[in-house]
């Protein structure tokens, strides 16, 4: 199962000891290389909490056209910030790693070794795919060297599939993001708690109301999708309802990897769906990065086919399925799924499946909207679906089936 939806929360400082709550459970590893099988173990086994539960963030020198470009003191700043936030909504089980950029000479070649370690900050670090975007590799020709933001995102995706293999689980927040409250604890309640993986939305919120739409929300494209509740339409069966209490379809979400929690498998060493979708992810991305590059319609080089947000989007939409339990006749498309709406485009749903370029053809929606459960039974939820008839109801949550 994946969910999204609107994201939120804080947690996770640097220090501490003993494993209690959103702790770690031991002290801080000298070895820190994440590329060495041992060390990784080790890292994990510290820095994650009784519960098995680790809070990473990243950090790198940046450089290019698409990189939010800062001093190295200001990017530590913002780790230290975050940390230390995290801290003090009791969350320390933390572990911010940063880019191994394999050029001793680079002064930012290692900045957990050079930066965040020197002020006590339990810190790791890997430099996957590094090899393949050195000067001379073919992964130069997509635009992409050792210090683009590319590289960063990397990293974060291929440590959360290791993680969640070897039995953790992992969030994964921006640097940048503002929190209020402890994210561990808000997952692990209603209306989250369910599900697997958790992503917030770069847009297209799921909003209850009259009639289904889109209403934008600024003057800068950002907009909510309507979902008016059709529960007999959707007959749900109590699997869809354990989500919470089913509303309709909802057009195929763009996803923000900024705040990204995948729980573990049920047991070490096994697969679980959520995990594929960043194992699969690092492995397109690295096949790209070693041939030819694209282009866009003016010979340009394009290189959003190895951007990791992108690319996450790419592979959830791979995997994303209609839960079984929906009928038959709540099979249908919402009227604003550019993923299943019926060609031709208007003007501005063309644009939008132009920029999300991995969105398949489907024959119907593949994404629920749900909102809370405040009751057990089927029947709680029917009546609370007649009384919200309010036009924004922020309980709602996107979420699709994840299937091999």
């Amino acid at each position: 199962r994946g969910g999204a939806g609107r994201g939120g929360g804080g947690g996770g400082g640097s220090g501490g000891g003993g494993g209690g709550g959103d702790s770690p459970s031991g002290g801080c590893p000298q070895e820190a290389n994440l590329e060495e099988p041992q060390q990784f173990d080790a890292m994990l086994a510290a820095r994650a909490s009784a519960r098995k539960d680790v809070v990473i963030t990243i950090l790198g020198p940046t450089s290019g056209t698409r990189a939010i470009k800062m001093e190295e003191e200001v990017g530590e700043a913002f780790v230290l910030n975050l940390l230390s936030t995290l801290a003090s909504v009791g969350v320390t089980n933390t572990l911010p790693i940063t880019t191994h950029l394999k050029l001793p000479s680079h002064p930012g070649n290692n900045l957990c070794l050079t930066r965040l370690r020197p002020r006590g900050v339990c810190c790791a670090y890997s430099g996957v795919g590094m090899g393949v975007v050195h000067q001379g590799a073919p992964g130069r020709s997509w635009t992409v060297e050792e210090t683009h933001p590319y590289m960063l995102f990397l990293q974060r995706w291929w440590l959360t599939g290791q993680a969640v293999w070897r039995g953790y689980s992992v969030l994964s927040l921006d640097t940048d993001l503002h929190l209020s409250t402890n994210p561990l604890a808000m997952l692990r309640a209603p209306p989250y708690s369910t599900f697997d993986a958790l992503m917030q939305l770069d847009s297209a919120w799921a909003v209850q109301g009259d009639s289904e739409g889109q209403v934008p929300t600024d003057e800068r494209g950002q907009h909510v999708n309507v979902v008016p509740c059709r529960r007999r339409l959707l007959a749900p069966s109590a699997a869809v309802d354990a989500h919470g209490c089913a509303c309709g379809a909802v057009p195929a979400p763009l996803l923000n990897t900024g705040f990204v929690y995948v729980r573990a498998a049920a047991a070490a060493g096994a697969t679980s769906l959520p995990q594929l979708i960043f194992n699969r992810s690092v492995a397109k991305i690295m096949h790209r990065l070693a041939r030819p590059p694209n282009h866009d319609a003016k010979g340009a080089v394009d290189p959003h086919a190895v951007w990791a947000q992108d690319v996450v989007n790419e592979v959830a939409s791979e995997m994303a399925s209609l839960h079984p339990g929906v009928s038959a006749a709540g099979r249908r498309c919402h009227k604003r799924d550019s993923a299943c709406s019926p060609r031709p485009l208007s003007a501005q749903d063309a644009r939008d499946a132009k920029r999300r370029w991995w969105l398949p053809r489907l024959p119907h929606s593949v994404w629920l909207a749900t909102h809370r459960r405040t009751a057990a039974g089927a029947e709680a939820c029917d009546a609370a679906d007649a009384s919200r008839r309010a036009p924004n109801d922020l309980q709602l949550v996107a979420w699709t089936s994840l299937v091999a």
